[in-house]
């Protein structure tokens, strides 16, 4: 297993950069179809407490608020913390940023949120059970947890393509390895494979149940340039609920 220290500084300086693919609008998979499944399945906010695990530079927390919730912003990066409050300030009063790290013990009450919102962070920490047990432990009973990560089939293998560059198929193999590797979209992070059989082990492991589960396709209409992320998924998007609501 890696370094945690090592991942979190690779984090604090990847941080400008990632604020900058997410906000100057060429990113579209956070725009057209992760934010829209994650909204749709954590339902109304209004009025509601919402932990933003893992918020980076605040994107999410942002648009929760202005749809009614009262917003805890958490990140482990504090760069990512810091270009968070300096958004957030300029936007809601209604969003609270803290720096803590989700492979730790969380800074907050037994039964303190409405619903947990934890966007694409998963599959970059180094383990998991910690944080879903702390995610059961502060979710209230009537609760709901939302979470992306990214399709554990496909996403760490390259398209195979036809001369003119038009994407053909992905030739997956050694998808049930858990193991770790390196990206390099904003600058180098660690990303952890880990196959989908395992999320579902681990969350029934920390007291949830799967109650929803989508492979989301971009909210708009087919275009040939995206016509292949409607054959092969990019992310998952689950919503699961404390085991005893669930049942």
């Amino acid at each position: 297993m890696s370094d945690p220290g090592e991942d979190l500084e690779l984090w604090n300086a990847a941080a400008e950069r990632y604020e900058e693919i997410l906000t100057e609008g060429s990113d579209w998979r956070q725009g057209l179809v992760l934010r829209p499944a994650i909204l749709e399945f954590l339902g109304n906010v209004g009025g509601q407490e919402v932990l933003d695990a893992g918020s980076g530079p605040g994107l999410l927390s942002i648009e929760l608020a202005r749809q009614g919730a009262r917003v805890t912003a958490v990140d482990a990066s504090e760069r990512m913390v810091t270009l968070a409050r300096q958004r957030v300030s300029a936007q809601s009063e209604a969003i609270t940023v803290l720096q803590a790290d989700l492979c730790c013990e969380l800074p907050f009450q037994n039964d303190a949120f409405d619903a947990i919102a934890c966007n694409m962070v998963l599959m970059d920490i180094r383990e998991i059970d910690t944080v879903l047990a702390e995610f059961c432990r502060v979710l209230r009973p009537s609760g709901r947890l939302v979470f992306s990560i990214t399709h554990p089939c496909f996403f760490m293998w390259f398209w195979e393509k036809d001369e003119a560059g038009n994407e053909l198929f992905k030739p997956v193999d050694d998808y049930l390895t858990i193991r770790s590797d390196m990206n390099e979209f904003w600058g180098p992070t660690r990303h952890y494979h880990r196959p989908l059989t395992y999320y579902f082990a681990k969350l029934h492991s920390a007291g949830f149940l799967v109650d929803d589960f989508v492979e989301p396709v971009p909210a708009c209409s087919r275009t040939p340039e995206l016509e292949h992320v409607w054959r092969v998924p990019d992310f998952v998007v689950m919503r699961a609920l404390p085991r005893g609501r669930a049942t």
